[in-house]
């Protein structure tokens, strides 16, 4: 802790932008990895041999761990120290990149990518706190706004830097490069970064995370079961069953607990739900349709993994202009219509990219509108969210935003994933390919290789041709899930001139001063958890 000066006040510490550097890396590090993974699915199938089932389990145990772990993580971290927390999940996170790097099957890959979602858990809310701590209110905003930056960086650099190792070197090098900021952020956060806890911090709920994580676990194994076995097939109803056995029981024993996890006088609240679900539909449609468009470009078009990289980074670039023009359209339509205006756009680009053409040219224009769109919305949600909480519960309710983003993180990749792959193995049969083509495309290319002649090349030629058209289902549901955000903010979300100041408004928005826009004019905690949006 800083010592206190005779006025009362705490002395601005010299090295407080060399801290926020090490926590902008380690916060580029957590979000990077996801756009390395994707662009390598293709060339890790292959080396591996794994369908998009086990593809599906390898990229959702990231965000499956990070979503269950986070609420306590964040709970832990306020007990025992935001720079321990920070420490020690670099620490994880590296163990499971050194693991990922390694593995030789999918079952590894999905143990390693875990670990690695369980240290992240523990590093955002320890970066979160401690560069509140370190930075005093009039610089806090610009620190805000690099932290945020990295993250910005991250998910535009991750699909490029992924796309030039895998082309050069191979698929397990995407892991080996989360080595150099991990080795960076412990040697100097271990130097540089002070100190810190919250003097009355919220009990530890280790049952109620376990709980959830089953919860949510459950409800994706079924939906990435179904594509293979259909919806009453043993694998599928087992992993409903214990997602809602598992959720019933997280619901009783959180009202039963003192410090529960989850605010449920929140859930009573119109625009807490509106808000959430947005961001939820907001998540699951950018990860199905990136899980989708990166194997679509390699696959079906013949693109090479760093040529797909670049085709894809173009949507950060449009989510950052998004954010930019956020606060004017705001300012016009309040928060529900900004959100509805951008998840409408969203669901339109997502369109755009699964049915017009096969070509890039309208891949980037979707792209391009989708990525507005989606930045227009991210902004208003977390802004709805935590406008409704006083500021000692703001650290919570952040934890909480970010569970429901990672949660549709994990539903987009499992329900859009079993789309495709369902699609594809009905398009297979279809046109008459053999049985042993349906399993994966990558499968029906090496069939075809071995065949030869203009036979093999027909079958290659049907094979993505079957794969292109699947993807294209899987795009529509993505952009549908989307949609139904954007009605959902539409008939959730406030809009312009309703109040959210808790005096008598018809949605029950609670504490703060709001601005005629509806949002808090306090927007520090709310612009610091749009920096964890990957």
């Amino acid at each position: 802790m800083h010592p206190t000066a005779k006025d009362g006040t705490t002395p601005e510490d010299p090295r407080r932008w060399w801290m926020l550097g090490v926590l902008s890396l380690a916060l580029f590090a957590i979000v990077l990895n996801n756009g390395l993974l994707n662009v390598a699915i293709p060339e890790m199938m292959r080396s591996l041999d794994a369908d998009i089932s086990e593809v599906q389990f390898i990229v959702d145990s990231y965000a499956l761990a990070l979503a269950g772990a986070l609420l306590t993580a964040g709970t832990l971290s306020d007990r025992y120290g935001h720079k321990l927390a920070t420490l020690t999940g670099t620490v994880v996170f590296g163990v499971g990149s050194l693991v990922g790097m390694v593995a030789d099957g999918p079952g590894q890959l999905v143990a390693a990518r875990a670990l690695m979602g369980l240290g992240a858990a523990f590093i955002m809310p320890g970066t979160l706190a401690v560069l509140v701590h370190v930075f005093p209110p009039a610089e806090r905003a610009r620190a805000i706004g690099i932290w945020s930056g990295a993250s910005a960086l991250g998910v535009a650099a991750g699909p490029v830097i992924g796309g030039f190792l895998v082309g050069h070197f191979w698929w397990g090098s995407i892991f080996l490069v989360n080595l150099v900021p991990v080795a960076v952020v412990l040697v100097a956060g271990a130097l540089l970064l002070p100190e810190s806890s919250n003097a009355t911090p919220r009990r530890p709920d280790p049952i109620g995370a376990l709980l959830g994580t089953a919860a949510m676990v459950g409800l994706v194994f079924g939906t990435i079961r179904v594509s293979q076995h259909g919806w009453t097939a043993p694998g599928p109803l087992a992993g409903f069953t214990v997602a809602l056995v598992a959720g019933v029981a997280f619901v009783l024993w959180e009202r039963a607990h003192p410090s529960p996890m989850v605010d449920f006088e929140l859930l009573r609240k119109r625009p807490f739900i509106g808000a959430s679900l947005s961001i939820l539909l907001l998540m699951f449609g950018l990860a199905g349709t990136l899980f989708v468009l990166t194997q679509r470009l390699q696959f079906a078009l013949g693109y090479g993994a760093l040529q797909a990289g670049l085709a894809v980074m173009p949507v950060a670039f449009a989510v950052l202009l998004g954010t930019l023009m956020c606060s004017a359209l705001v300012r016009r339509v309040g928060p529900g219509g900004s959100v509805a205006i951008g998840l409408g756009a969203g669901a339109v680009g997502i369109l755009i990219v699964g049915t017009v053409g096969s070509g890039y040219p309208p891949v980037l224009a979707g792209l391009l509108l989708a990525g507005v769109g989606f930045g227009l919305a991210m902004g208003p949600t977390t802004d709805v969210v935590m406008s409704l909480v006083p500021p000692e519960r703001s650290g919570a309710t952040g934890s909480l935003d970010m569970t429901m983003q990672e949660l549709g993180n994990a539903l987009g990749v499992a329900v859009v994933g079993s789309v495709l792959a369902r699609s594809y193995a009905d398009e297979v049969t279809s046109v008459g390919l053999p049985d042993a083509a349906g399993r994966t495309l990558d499968s029906a290319l090496r069939l075809a290789e071995r065949t030869g002649g203009s036979t093999g090349a027909d079958l290659a030629a049907s094979a993505r041709a079957a794969f292109d058209e699947a993807a294209g289902v899987g795009l529509v549901v993505a952009a549908v899930g989307v949609a139904a955000g954007a009605l959902v903010a539409a008939a959730l979300m406030p809009r312009r001139g309703a109040s959210v100041d808790g005096a008598g408004d018809e949605f029950g928005v609670g504490e703060g001063p709001a601005t005629a826009s509806g949002t808090p004019e306090d927007t520090a905690p709310r612009v610091v958890e749009q920096g964890s949006r990957h």
